[in-house]
């Protein structure tokens, strides 16, 4: 029987990496942010009024940047290639994950703010006479585009909690000395250089 390790070892993919936690909040966050994008783009394809323009280009920004750069992060720990870069991941993410969470708050509240002020409006048409904008609009495009966002934040969030757990427990386990000293297996106090800190 082949050994599994070996395989994965073969092939580059890290199938241990698809079956996490993270990797599966990674491919959660793929298709949440998708979904959000292409949600907001089947309303703006026949919205026409350009007054809300800036906070759609908003939540496109955040959320088409936001699904690159996971789409990015998604392959590099697939193919183990975070590995070949030494920087501290657990960090990084601990980072990049709650500045997403924040744009995707703002840029979602915005949209389902305007989603709001579209399910009130009123316009006249031609012969003057009052209709409702989401009566002739897709409105419900824009809450699900809002919706979407939101849960991603959340994902992005459990991200940031799961990164920041991972972050603490490694840097502790790094963490030999104190500021104090140690003892040593003798029981003699051990002085701290100051290069760990």
């Amino acid at each position: 029987m082949e050994d599994p390790n070996l395989q994965m070892r073969q092939t580059g993919l890290d199938f241990n990496y698809l079956k996490s936690v993270p990797g599966l909040l990674k491919i959660l966050e793929i298709l949440g942010l998708l979904l959000a994008f292409a949600c907001l783009s089947g309303f703006t394809l026949h919205y026409t009024d350009s007054r809300y323009g800036g906070r759609f280009d908003f939540f496109y920004f955040a959320t088409i940047t936001s699904w690159l750069v996971v789409i990015f992060l998604f392959i590099l720990f697939l193919l183990r290639l975070y590995e070949r870069i030494a920087i501290n991941w657990n960090f990084f993410m601990a980072v990049y994950s709650p500045v997403t969470a924040f744009l995707l708050l703002l840029a979602s509240s915005l949209v389902l703010d305007t989603a709001i002020h579209l399910r009130r409006a009123e316009n006249k048409d031609g012969s003057g006479a009052y209709f409702r904008v989401c009566t002739v609009e897709p409105c419900g495009n824009v809450e699900a585009a809002g919706a979407f966002g939101i849960i991603t934040m959340v994902l992005f969030a459990v991200d940031t909690v799961l990164f920041c757990l991972k972050n603490r427990n490694t840097s502790a386990a790094k963490q030999q000395t104190s500021f104090e000293g140690d003892n040593n297996d003798d029981g003699q106090p051990v002085e701290s250089t100051g290069a760990e800190y």
